[in-house]
């Protein structure tokens, strides 16, 4: 089934008025120019639209001035707040820009990874290393159909081990809950067996920051790849 931009305005409750005026004065500024612009017009806005994009369409009618406000508004705001972390408004930027054409290949949505990126600095992760660490935690949580809620819940636990120094137990068990084989991709990594690796971690043996990146490196070893996969998906095409 198709119907017309007319058809679709009327469905979507969209006042026509001055969309007919517009047409009306177009007309008659083709007319006084002798000119047969008029029928382009009017066969330029019957053309058929397939039902499919109904749902599209009615999401940009009437949230697209909304959105676009508000997602200026959360830019300003995140610029500032990078700011005061990276030290500059031109680092801010840059890691701002790098975000969005990271956010731009993958399934998850750009204020999501923000707030990841937020966190993992507060939590003393090196600026360099925030945009490696999500993508490895990108792809786990997109093999792992978790979305931006599993993003969340790992870089809280990574964010966690890093800031405290040391692994433990809690994070060990957010990211096995979050769905990541943590305790043996870590003993893999480390040469041993996870009965040995959990006296180790209860006994506070084992650094917090080679353990993020240990665990970083398992994900992208298991998971690597899996954003991309999905970019060609719906999720992954909307959310681009």
């Amino acid at each position: 089934d198709r119907m017309t931009v007319g058809q679709i305005m009327a469905k979507l409750g969209v006042d026509s008025t001055e969309y007919k005026k517009g047409l009306k004065q177009a007309e008659a500024q083709a007319d006084k120019a002798g000119s047969k612009i008029g029928n382009v017009f009017k066969n330029a806005f019957s053309v058929t639209v397939g039902m499919g994009m109904f749902e599209a369409l009615k999401r940009g009618f009437k949230e697209t001035i909304g959105t676009a406000i508000e997602f200026n508004s959360m830019l300003q705001t995140a610029k500032i707040g990078f700011t005061t972390m990276l030290g500059s408004a031109e680092k801010a930027q840059a890691f701002l820009d790098n975000m969005a054409d990271f956010a731009a290949k993958t399934p998850f949505e750009y204020p999501d990874l923000l707030d990841a990126a937020k966190k993992m600095l507060a939590y003393g992760f090196a600026a360099e290393n925030v945009l490696p660490t999500l993508r490895a935690v990108g792809d786990a949580a997109a093999a792992l159909g978790t979305g931006n809620e599993g993003i969340g819940r790992i870089t809280l636990a990574l964010g966690q081990i890093q800031a405290k120094g040391k692994l433990s137990g809690e994070e060990m068990r957010q990211l096995t809950e979050a769905g990541i084989p943590a305790w043996h991709m870590l003993a893999e990594a480390m040469g041993t067996t996870v009965p040995a690796l959990q006296d180790m971690v209860s006994r506070g043996l084992v650094p917090g920051g080679k353990a993020v990146e240990m665990l970083t490196h398992g994900m992208t070893q298991r998971f690597g790849g899996m954003m991309q996969q999905m970019e060609d998906t719906w999720q992954g095409v909307t959310s681009s």
